[in-house]
C-alpha cells in the first residue's frame, strides 16, 4: 500500500518537474495525476486546486535551492580549526555558490521570487525559507566571531542577507554573459565578501 506522504511528494516532485521543463504554465492536474499513477481526485486530496500545487511546488523549490549549499557551509565551518581553515571553507562555498553548474539554482530562485509578487502565501513563505537559511549562516558567523575569525563590527544575520542578495545578483550577469566576464564576477564579489567579514 502507498503510503499518503509518498504519494503527495510524488505529486509534488512531478509539479516541481513540469515548472522546471516547461514553467508554471506547464502544470496540468490531469498529466501531474497521469505521471505519478495516481486518479485526478488524488492531487484535489492533497492541493485544493491547481494554484495550491503551484504554490506548494514553488514554494518547495525555493527551499531546495538554499538548504543544499548551506548543510555543506556548516559542516565545513565546524571542522575549522582557526581563522585561515574559515577562511578558505568562505572561499570553497562561495565558489561552489558561483559555479556554472548551479546557474538554473539561481534562475529558479528568480522565477519563484517573481511568483511571490502576485502570491501573498508565496511570498510569505519565501520569508520564512530567507530567515531560516539566513539564520543558519548567521549561527556559523556568530560562532567565527566569537573565535576572532571575523570582525567584531559584522552583523551576522545582515551579513547572511546580504552575501545571499549579492548571489542571486549574480544572475543579471548570467542573463548577459556575452558581454560580462563571469569569472571576473566571482572575483569581485568574493573580494567583497572577503573584505566585509575579514577586513
Amino acid at each position: 500500500m502507498t503510503n499518503v506522504s509518498d504519494t503527495r511528494t510524488r505529486i509534488l516532485e512531478a509539479a516541481m518537474l513540469a515548472i522546471s521543463e516547461n514553467g508554471e504554465g506547464a502544470i496540468r492536474v490531469q498529466k501531474i495525476a497521469e505521471s505519478v499513477g495516481v486518479r485526478e481526485p488524488s492531487v484535489y486530496h492533497f492541493f485544493k486546486n491547481r494554484e495550491e500545487l503551484v504554490e506548494a511546488a514553488h514554494i518547495e523549490r525555493y527551499r531546495r535551492s538554499h538548504l543544499e549549499m548551506v548543510r555543506p557551509f556548516q559542516a565545513g565551518a565546524a571542522l575549522a580549526d582557526n581563522a585561515e581553515d574559515f577562511r578558505r571553507i568562505v572561499k570553497k562555498i562561495l565558489s561552489l555558490v558561483y559555479s556554472a553548474e548551479r546557474e538554473d539554482i539561481r534562475s529558479t530562485r528568480m522565477s519563484v521570487l517573481g511568483a511571490a509578487q502576485t502570491s501573498p502565501k508565496i511570498a510569505e513563505a519565501i520569508r520564512q525559507i530567507n530567515f531560516e537559511v539566513s539564520s543558519k549562516v548567521a549561527e556559523v558567523f556568530a560562532t567565527a566571531q566569537e573565535k576572532n575569525w571575523i570582525r567584531k563590527e559584522v552583523d551576522p544575520l545582515a551579513a547572511a542577507y546580504w552575501i545571499n542578495g549579492q548571489i542571486l545578483g549574480r544572475v543579471m550577469a548570467e542573463m548577459d554573459k556575452e558581454r560580462v566576464d563571469l569569472d571576473k564576477w566571482n572575483q569581485i564579489s568574493e573580494t567583497a565578501v572577503s573584505y566585509f567579514l575579514f577586513g
